[in-house]
């Protein structure tokens, strides 16, 4: 399951901006590398970093509670996650829709600031 497949069920997963495990500053890199290329250069470092923070378990958890209530594509978005961990097509998936949920409340911050 590639992340672009995933990211249908990412973005019904129970995963925020407030979850454990969310570093702000590794997501900021992964929103400018989305911003400014494909994102695959920063994944290399910073999606391993966000599943030793704590990212994974959360997501890991979020991916069970779909299964048990049977979301579209859990099972198969479980088994990659339990294949191939920081690698699978659903944590990316988060983790990049993470990185856009951090950029548009940065924006909408900085709009406000300047009202």
């Amino acid at each position: 399951m590639d992340a672009d497949a995933a990211a249908p069920l990412a973005a019904r997963l129970s995963v925020g901006l407030g979850s454990p495990g969310v570093c702000y500053p590794c997501l900021g890199e992964v929103a400018h590398e989305l911003a400014e290329g494909d994102g695959h250069r920063i994944e290399q470092w910073v999606v391993p970093t966000l599943w030793v923070e704590g990212l994974g378990v959360t997501v890991t958890a979020a991916v069970e509670r779909a299964v048990q209530v049977g979301l579209p594509n859990a099972v198969a978005a479980r088994d990659d996650l339990a294949a191939r961990g920081c690698r699978s097509g659903i944590f990316r998936a988060v983790v990049r829709r993470l990185a856009r949920e951090l950029h548009q409340e940065t924006r909408r911050a900085i709009a406000a600031s300047l009202n």
